[in-house]
């Protein structure tokens, strides 16, 4: 799967603006990240893309030495479910 970063997102697709999964964030005050939602096409549902997106969105955030804000509920059970990763969580 080619996961590709975009502005204020990372996605899978041709482009950022028609893609076929996303997950979308952006920083608060402190320049800690805030994942705001995860979006999977039905056609992709079911293959781990969300987790995928999750855990780059966290890679990112590793190489950045930043936090994250998982508002999107999605993101924060994968987050909360990995111990690697609820570390990240602010």
């Amino acid at each position: 799967m080619d996961i590709k970063k975009g502005e204020n997102m990372f996605f899978v697709g041709e482009d950022e603006l028609n893609p076929e999964a996303k997950i979308v964030f952006t920083t608060d005050e402190d320049q800690d990240y805030v994942i705001q939602e995860t979006q999977v096409n039905d056609e992709l549902g079911g293959q781990g893309v969300g987790t995928d997106l999750v855990e780059t969105m966290v890679e990112f955030a590793r190489q950045e030495d930043k936090r994250i804000v998982p508002q999107c509920p999605f993101a924060r059970d994968v987050m909360e479910k990995d111990d690697s990763m609820k570390q990240l969580i602010k």
